[in-house]
Protein backbone atom coordinates (compact mmCIF):
# COMPACT_ATOMS: atom_id res chain seq x y z
CA UNK A 1 0.00 0.00 0.00
CA UNK A 2 1.30 3.44 -0.81
CA UNK A 3 0.70 6.87 0.67
CA UNK A 4 -1.58 7.76 -2.23
CA UNK A 5 -3.98 4.94 -1.28
CA UNK A 6 -4.03 6.10 2.33
CA UNK A 7 -4.64 9.72 1.26
CA UNK A 8 -7.46 8.64 -1.07
CA UNK A 9 -9.17 6.70 1.71
CA UNK A 10 -8.75 9.54 4.23
CA UNK A 11 -10.25 12.03 1.84
CA UNK A 12 -13.07 9.74 0.77
CA UNK A 13 -14.02 8.73 4.30
CA UNK A 14 -15.63 12.05 5.04
CA UNK A 15 -17.37 12.01 1.64
CA UNK A 16 -18.93 8.59 2.07
CA UNK A 17 -16.61 5.60 2.06
CA UNK A 18 -19.50 3.28 1.33
CA UNK A 19 -19.18 4.32 -2.32
CA UNK A 20 -15.57 3.14 -2.72
CA UNK A 21 -14.91 -0.13 -4.52
CA UNK A 22 -14.12 -2.78 -1.91
CA UNK A 23 -10.72 -3.84 -3.23
CA UNK A 24 -8.08 -5.28 -0.93
CA UNK A 25 -6.02 -2.08 -1.34
CA UNK A 26 -8.94 0.18 -0.40
CA UNK A 27 -9.92 -1.99 2.55
CA UNK A 28 -6.31 -2.12 3.72
CA UNK A 29 -5.91 1.65 3.44
CA UNK A 30 -9.19 2.12 5.29
CA UNK A 31 -8.01 -0.09 8.18
CA UNK A 32 -4.66 1.73 8.31
CA UNK A 33 -6.45 5.06 8.55
CA UNK A 34 -8.85 3.83 11.22
CA UNK A 35 -6.19 2.22 13.41
CA UNK A 36 -3.90 5.23 13.08
CA UNK A 37 -6.79 7.46 14.12
CA UNK A 38 -7.58 5.30 17.16
CA UNK A 39 -3.94 5.26 18.24
CA UNK A 40 -3.37 8.92 17.30
CA UNK A 41 -0.35 8.07 15.16
CA UNK A 42 0.60 8.80 11.57
CA UNK A 43 -0.82 6.20 9.14
CA UNK A 44 2.74 5.63 7.89
CA UNK A 45 3.53 4.09 11.29
CA UNK A 46 1.02 1.27 10.74
CA UNK A 47 2.59 -1.89 9.30
CA UNK A 48 -0.03 -3.98 7.53
CA UNK A 49 2.00 -7.15 8.22
CA UNK A 50 1.92 -6.66 12.01
CA UNK A 51 -0.69 -8.56 13.95
CA UNK A 52 -3.64 -6.61 15.30
CA UNK A 53 -2.55 -7.72 18.76
CA UNK A 54 0.67 -5.70 18.42
CA UNK A 55 -1.28 -2.46 18.08
CA UNK A 56 -2.68 -2.76 21.62
CA UNK A 57 -6.10 -1.38 20.81
CA UNK A 58 -8.29 -1.40 23.90
CA UNK A 59 -11.72 -3.01 23.65
CA UNK A 60 -13.53 0.29 23.02
CA UNK A 61 -11.14 1.17 20.20
CA UNK A 62 -11.44 -2.30 18.66
CA UNK A 63 -15.25 -2.15 18.81
CA UNK A 64 -15.23 1.30 17.21
CA UNK A 65 -13.09 0.06 14.31
CA UNK A 66 -15.22 -3.09 13.92
CA UNK A 67 -18.45 -1.09 13.86
CA UNK A 68 -17.10 1.33 11.29
CA UNK A 69 -15.76 -1.58 9.22
CA UNK A 70 -19.21 -3.14 9.04
CA UNK A 71 -20.67 0.16 7.82
CA UNK A 72 -17.84 0.64 5.33
CA UNK A 73 -18.12 -2.90 3.96
CA UNK A 74 -21.89 -3.20 4.13
CA UNK A 75 -21.94 -6.55 5.90
CA UNK A 76 -21.47 -7.95 9.39
CA UNK A 77 -18.03 -9.22 10.35
CA UNK A 78 -17.56 -12.59 11.97
CA UNK A 79 -15.81 -12.36 15.36
CA UNK A 80 -13.49 -15.20 14.31
CA UNK A 81 -12.04 -13.31 11.34
CA UNK A 82 -9.20 -11.84 13.39
CA UNK A 83 -8.15 -15.30 14.54
CA UNK A 84 -7.92 -16.55 10.97
CA UNK A 85 -6.60 -13.31 9.42
CA UNK A 86 -4.53 -11.62 12.16
CA UNK A 87 -2.96 -8.84 10.06
CA UNK A 88 -4.40 -5.90 8.16
CA UNK A 89 -3.02 -7.32 4.90
CA UNK A 90 -4.52 -10.79 5.39
CA UNK A 91 -7.86 -9.51 6.66
CA UNK A 92 -8.15 -7.00 3.80
CA UNK A 93 -7.63 -9.74 1.21
CA UNK A 94 -10.30 -11.93 2.81
CA UNK A 95 -12.80 -9.09 3.17
CA UNK A 96 -12.26 -8.06 -0.47
CA UNK A 97 -13.08 -11.64 -1.51
CA UNK A 98 -16.26 -11.56 0.58
CA UNK A 99 -17.26 -8.15 -0.77
CA UNK A 100 -16.71 -9.36 -4.34
CA UNK A 101 -18.88 -12.44 -3.79
CA UNK A 102 -21.64 -10.24 -2.36
CA UNK A 103 -21.36 -7.92 -5.38
CA UNK A 104 -21.48 -10.90 -7.76
CA UNK A 105 -24.63 -12.16 -6.04
CA UNK A 106 -26.31 -8.77 -6.34
CA UNK A 107 -25.26 -8.45 -9.99
CA UNK A 108 -26.87 -11.83 -10.73
CA UNK A 109 -30.26 -10.64 -9.52
CA UNK A 110 -32.26 -9.08 -12.34
CA UNK A 111 -34.33 -5.94 -11.76
CA UNK A 112 -37.67 -7.76 -11.96
CA UNK A 113 -36.68 -10.32 -9.32
CA UNK A 114 -35.38 -7.56 -7.07
CA UNK A 115 -38.59 -5.54 -7.48
CA UNK A 116 -40.68 -8.60 -6.60
CA UNK A 117 -38.62 -9.31 -3.51
CA UNK A 118 -38.89 -5.71 -2.33
CA UNK A 119 -42.65 -5.71 -2.90
CA UNK A 120 -43.00 -8.90 -0.83
CA UNK A 121 -40.96 -7.36 1.99
CA UNK A 122 -43.11 -4.23 1.95
CA UNK A 123 -46.27 -6.34 2.15
CA UNK A 124 -44.94 -8.12 5.24
CA UNK A 125 -44.26 -4.91 7.12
Amino acid sequence: MNQSSTDTISSSYSQGVAQLPKTADNIQAWFVTQIAEQLTVDPGEIDVRETFENYSLDSAQALAVAGRAEKFLGFQLSPTLLWHYPTIAALSERLAEEAASDADLLAAIDDETLAQALAEIEQQT
